[in-house]
């Protein structure tokens, strides 16, 4: 592979003829031309969420991050799919691993263009046209920011009291150009700087969206999108005061009631309501890249014979009569070769009837949700908790419980009992969505698999290899390898891989 950061060849041709959010254009054309008026700019803004949805926010960098924790169990005829993640055997060389990467720096490289070539057109557009250019600027900002967030919580240690001289990632805010002097390579930047980076885009895109109010599934990036992703940046950082101030804004506002029924909940899982959402993406059968359900149900000639199933402790921590429990978990028989038994699946992205294949088979697919209400309660609960506010904790996790649990009566929780709940609710309500290897990291806590729901249905049962494995929150696997082809092209980073590859 090719220097991902400066070469991106997929940007040496910037693409200007999509018509919609279905796909990448095929036609191309040079990046002198490629930006000269207000459909310019909107075709290279519609690449931008194309980027974020396809590859920041569905597939391998969601369902990876449950794989590499304690959320499922291989198995016995997942025929090491994305095994070597599932069984810590991570490697600089691998495909996902570059693929994200270099997605992050697609979406940077291409909001650099936006960035360095708005002005020109801003400066002859009429009013009207100048706001949108500024929504278009704004979206920039957040994307920057989104991206470099995603690969510091994976490639990245922890935010410390050591930020300033552990290793970020490489910033850019120049447009794309192909240097063939390597000494003005890039190197990583210290994680201070990143973060600094991260709230500096943060900043410029509350200004720029600051006229884009929030509604319930928005398909474009608003204002209280940029609250919500300032939420969570705080919260990874440390900042607990500031995370639970922004998460509390948003709960309190109003504008995204939590649901309350079966019916209801079920809609925004199965036909992708938009409730609850702060942004879901749109999406069509054409996307052809979002779903976040790896083989978890796998049914095919009406049998279901999932590579993943979900460990037995998570299926048990929920109370029976909760809607998620209702909804994201199916209680099926499954055939493996020669064995099988009942088990509970994760049916959380069972697929969008509207998304489906043209013989009418689930392709799995769903319109993706990257910010939802119910984690700005979680924020507010464990920002609270963290700061020494016990009664605003108790309150956001209570509120949560009593929209998904009916007849939930109100318990209150102090000290290190009052986080053993937040820490089980987060694992409840964002299961299979992305977040599980995250938490474990910046908690800094570590894992260890248990007992399957049927032994004779996973790979390996009874090792310490996959079904029992454990990892100490010291393992440096907790932090992704830089991809090796970044490594061998840039002299600049020669010496900064991370600790272990």
């Amino acid at each position: 592979m090719k220097k991902i950061l400066f070469s991106l060849c997929a940007f040496a041709m910037i693409f200007v003829s999509a018509c919609d959010l279905d796909l990448k254009p095929t036609s191309s054309i040079s990046t002198e031309e490629a930006l000269r008026s207000m459909d310019d700019a909107q075709k290279l803004r519609r690449d931008i969420y194309i980027t974020m949805r396809n590859s920041l926010n569905s597939g391998a960098p969601v369902y990876l991050m449950e794989l590499m924790s304690d959320s499922f169990h291989g198995s016995i005829t997942y025929g090491n799919r994305n095994g070597e993640y599932y069984k810590w055997e991570m490697r600089s060389t691998f495909g996902n691993v570059e693929s994200l990467w270099g997605s992050a720096y697609y979406l940077v490289a291409l909001a650099n263009f936006l960035e360095d070539g708005i002005p020109a057109l801003q400066a002859e557009a009429t009013a009207a046209d100048k706001a949108k250019y500024d929504v278009i600027l704004g979206e920039c900002a957040f994307a920057k920011a989104y991206s470099m967030f995603i690969l510091t919580e994976l490639f990245c240690k922890n935010y410390s009291a050591n930020a300033s001289s552990d290793y970020g990632v490489m910033l850019s805010d120049k447009k794309f150009t192909t240097p063939s002097d390597q000494s003005t390579y890039v190197g990583r930047s210290s994680l201070t700087e990143t973060y600094d980076y991260i709230e500096r885009n943060l900043t410029k895109a509350e200004q720029l969206l600051s006229s884009v109010s929030g509604s319930e599934g928005s398909i474009y990036l608003t204002a209280d999108a940029v609250k919500a992703l300032e939420a969570r940046v705080a919260l990874t950082k440390g900042e607990y005061s500031k995370a639970a101030g922004l998460a509390a804004q948003l709960v309190d506002a109003g504008t995204y009631p939590l649901l309350a029924s079966q019916e209801e909940f079920t809609s925004l899982w199965t036909n992708d309501s938009g409730k609850e959402c702060i942004v879901q993406f749109w999406s069509s059968i054409l996307s052809n890249a979002n779903t976040d359900d790896y083989g978890y149900l796998q049914f095919t000639g009406g049998i279901y014979a999932p590579n993943y199933i979900p460990e037995k402790w998570i299926v048990d921590a929920y109370d029976k009569n909760d809607l998620r429990f209702k909804t994201w978990f199916l209680k099926t028989p499954v055939n493996l070769g020669n064995f099988s038994g009942t088990v509970y699946l994760c049916s959380k992205f069972p697929g969008n009837p509207e998304l489906m294949s043209s013989t009418g088979a689930s392709t799995y697919m769903h319109k993706v949700k990257p910010f939802r209400i119910a984690e700005q309660y979680l924020i507010a609960a464990e920002g609270y908790a963290m700061s020494s506010r016990p009664d605003q904790a108790n309150k956001y996790l209570n509120l949560l419980r009593a929209s998904r649990i009916p007849g939930w009566s109100e318990k209150n929780y102090s000290g290190d009992e009052l986080m053993a709940q937040i820490k089980m609710e987060r694992a409840k309500e964002l299961y299979g969505e992305g977040f599980r290897f995250k938490d474990l990291k910046r908690w800094n806590q570590g894992f260890s698999r248990s007992e399957a729901q049927d032994k004779n249905l996973v790979i390996d049962a009874g090792s310490t290899y996959t079904e029992l494995m454990s990892r100490e929150a010291s393992d440096p696997f907790f932090v992704w390898p830089i991809p090796q082809a970044e490594i061998d092209a840039n002299p600049q980073i020669r010496n900064q891989q991370n600790t272990g590859y």
